[in-house]
């Protein structure tokens, strides 16, 4: 192992801990670090209740929710072999939320609601919407066609109109207002169900990377030498696509379409810790969390206290990641 690879998986721990720590203590008032410990330690003091119930589980739904969109990007890549694939760019995420409203402006009658609810629909969302990318793309999973990326793009914006369609229709004033600020993207109404949910996906994902690791790194060769090494090329492919689509599609429910994150974290992961996905996957999934809970710091930053919708500020810095990858593969 390289001694940059090394001196990078020692500070990434250290890099989540600090980025955590200041989000816990940004908000509409500051709160010191030493009041911050006691309240994680147990200790009762006068802002517990805001630390514990408020910020913590906003905390911890971002940290959650970019290692699962991180390693989301990481099994899409995989899966396509496509350096530009994404949950997003895919559709997957414009599926999952077309699938959270159709609850929402209640399309879907439902009686009662539990915690599961939204992530269940935002799975079947996502799951429905990557069948039709591949059915738009190409008809079989062994073939790679650059064509999934336009295949994506179009899906997403089907996805999109249909919920645009279904606002105009069917919605009622509060219930726009719901849909719209969660479309953006936001932790603003984290609590403490949504991160336990969240950190259960992101295990499930983390188990199912894991064990699939070394199998991915034997898709990357092309799917003719995975099969002539004996690999069931197509169950694979199917395994990833499940675990994507509930992993992600899941999260979304919570967070809002996140974008970009799944596209450019696996990138810089590759080129810090390993091309061998056994060994990124954990790595990978600590500075994809790290990196979006800053991105929610930084639009508190920008607009004190709940900042601009976390969906803008990714998409800031996403967008010229993807024009500098569209450009390099030109190249």
């Amino acid at each position: 192992m390289r001694n940059n690879t090394r001196l990078a998986m020692a500070l990434l721990p250290l890099l989540l801990v600090l980025t955590a720590a200041l989000s816990l203590a940004t908000g509409s008032y500051e709160i010191g670090w030493g009041e911050i410990l006691q309240a994680l330690t147990g200790q009762e003091t006068a802002r517990s209740e805001v630390i514990l119930n408020l910020r913590l589980p906003r905390v911890l739904l971002s940290l959650f929710t970019g290692a699962n969109l991180t390693l989301g990007g990481i099994y899409m890549q995989a899966l396509l072999r496509n350096p530009l694939a994404d949950p997003y760019i895919m559709g997957l995420t414009a599926g999952a939320g077309l699938g959270v409203n159709l609850v929402i402006l209640g399309i879907i009658p439902l009686t009662a609601f539990t915690l599961l609810t939204y992530p269940t629909f935002a799975s079947l969302g996502a799951i429905a919407s990557l069948l039709l990318v591949l059915g738009l793309g190409f008809r079989s999973l062994s073939r790679q066609d650059e064509r999934l990326i336009i295949a994506g793009v179009a899906v997403s914006s089907i996805c999109t109109a249909l919920t645009g369609l279904l606002i105009y229709l069917f919605a009622q004033d509060d219930q726009v207002r719901q849909v719209v600020f969660w479309s953006f993207g936001n932790f603003n109404k984290a609590d403490t169900g949504a991160a336990l949910v969240s950190g259960l996906l992101l295990l499930i994902s983390l188990a199912g990377g894991w064990l699939l690791g070394p199998r991915l790194d034997v898709l990357a060769l092309g799917d003719f030498e995975a099969q002539s090494l004996g690999m069931p090329v197509q169950r694979i492919k199917l395994l990833l696509l499940l675990l994507t689509s509930v992993c992600v599609g899941g999260n979304v429910a919570f967070s809002g379409p996140v974008g970009f994150v799944g596209m450019m974290i696996p990138h810089v992961s590759r080129a810090l810790f390993s091309e061998k996905h056994r060994i990124q996957i954990l790595p990978a999934a600590l500075l994809g969390g790290t990196f979006l809970c800053a991105c929610d710091l930084l639009s508190r930053w920008i607009s004190p206290p709940a900042g601009i919708p976390i969906g803008i500020v990714t998409a800031l810095l996403g967008v010229p990641f993807f024009m500098f990858l569209l450009w390099r593969e030109r190249r």
